[in-house]
């Protein structure tokens, strides 16, 4: 099993899937996440979820920290 973590990145209304990284989030909280595109400023959209490995496209990019 995976955890994941839903973020959406500026104004955008598509959610991407991240690993929360040990790191304790809930819905509305603003984090840097690791992307292809280097590090990126997006909001939680959806509660930590534990989902099986085969419905997971590996390797999942991190959420590195909760922004400040």
């Amino acid at each position: 099993m995976y955890e994941i973590v839903g973020i959406s990145f500026s104004k955008s209304q598509r959610v991407y899937y991240f690993s929360p990284n040990e790191i304790n989030l809930k819905k509305g909280d603003k984090v840097i996440v690791e992307t292809d595109k280097g590090t990126q400023f997006g909001t939680v959209k959806s509660e930590i979820q534990k989902i099986n490995d085969e419905k997971i496209i590996t390797p999942l990019k991190n959420v590195l920290r909760i922004a400040t």
